[in-house]
């Protein structure tokens, strides 16, 4: 396969191949509460084989306040977790909890593969993706947060190619990989700390992408909200293409992108809220959208595929979805117009 676009060259695990046919994923093809069940069920299959559901994996190491950030209001500590995966591959994420917990509500944010891989975006000269001030705001209204990372990726290192993961030989597909460390540290979570009675996830970018397909297959994530991270493969042109994951033909021939929607939203109490930036600078925004892929502009195309999975969650008779499209945002990111307006009336 062969980068075509320029913007690749900034994401080395992006392989752009804008002849090669992605799987259309233009219908919803779950249409009762039984199929939401056993499309869940195969999706498990496909990602751990015969394995399963890892539900009493555990951390293999918990650092207890190692990581030490300055100006977070109403921070406790931080807890570090460290998760081991076939393959000698690792992940890790960072328990933020609060002085004073005022919410039962774990609130999972998933830093995706962004160019700094840190939480701690406010670095002069680095660019401005909406971690902290997300952690900030969360903590000060005594919301725990789970700060989870790429697998394999590092506040040290972030060299490690997405397309490498899928040349590992493991039990069902490398998919795993990039979900493992929200499950396992789920786990630790509902374990050590019983007082959380409720799982929300946000995700930026691949976190978005994350946030969109685990969600589908962990209804114990009672509100997702991935904010640029998917469209529909059939919408999809370019960079927006993503990562190896984000259009893995094997995957999606089992559920698209509208049956992943649906699948993340459907249940009682659920819901799930798509930002997309119009003027993102990366991928799913408007400069990016190519009306002949769609046969739409942006925005309607947007709102078509929003209308189908609205429909269907009615038709299923529980569960909530909808696409906000930020026009606040001036690049990839988490904007203060999101965090205020979208995210946290959602999870409040």
């Amino acid at each position: 396969m062969v980068q075509t676009l320029a913007a690749a060259a900034e994401h080395p695990s992006v392989y752009i191949d804008l002849g090669r046919k992605l799987v259309d994923d233009r219908e919803i093809n779950i249409t009762s509460p039984g199929k939401v069940a056993a499309k869940r069920a195969e999706l498990i299959r496909f990602i751990w084989g015969k394995p399963g559901f890892p539900k009493g994996k555990l951390p293999s190491s918990l650092e207890r306040g190692a990581v030490k950030p300055d100006n977070l209001k109403n921070l406790d500590r931080v807890d570090t977790l460290h998760i081991p995966m076939d393959g000698g591959i690792n992940g890790l994420a960072h328990h933020f909890i609060p002085k004073s917990k005022k919410r039962g509500e774990l609130v999972i944010l998933h830093l995706g593969h962004v160019d700094n891989c840190t939480f701690n975006d406010n670095v002069p000269g680095e660019p401005d993706i909406g971690m902290r001030r997300t952690i900030s705001r969360l903590l000060a209204e005594g919301f725990p947060v789970l700060g989870v990372y790429m697998p394999r990726i590092t506040p040290d290192d972030c060299s490690w190619g997405h397309d490498q993961l899928f040349k590992i030989k493991t039990a069902g597909s490398p998919i795993k990989f990039f979900l493992e460390s929200t499950l396992v540290s789920l786990n630790y979570m509902e374990k050590n700390f019983p007082e959380y009675k409720r799982f929300s996830m946000i995700g930026l970018s691949g976190g978005g992408w994350t946030t969109t397909v685990y969600a589908a297959i962990d209804p114990r994530v009672t509100i997702s909200i991935p904010v640029a991270g998917s469209l529909p493969l059939y919408m999809s042109y370019g960079i927006s293409r993503g990562d190896v994951e984000q259009n893995y033909d094997n995957f999606y021939r089992l559920a698209g992108y509208p049956d992943l929607y649906v699948l993340g939203s459907y249940g009682s109490g659920r819901k799930q809220i798509q930002i997309l930036n119009r003027r993102d600078d990366c991928c799913f925004g408007e400069s990016q959208h190519d009306t002949s892929a769609s046969g739409l502009p942006f925005e309607p195309a947007v709102r078509r595929y929003e209308a189908k999975v609205v429909a269907t969650l009615k038709q299923l008779g529980s569960g909530s979805f909808k696409v906000r499209i930020d026009e606040k945002a001036t690049g990839h990111q988490i904007s203060q117009y999101a965090l205020d307006k979208i995210i946290l009336p959602a999870i409040r």
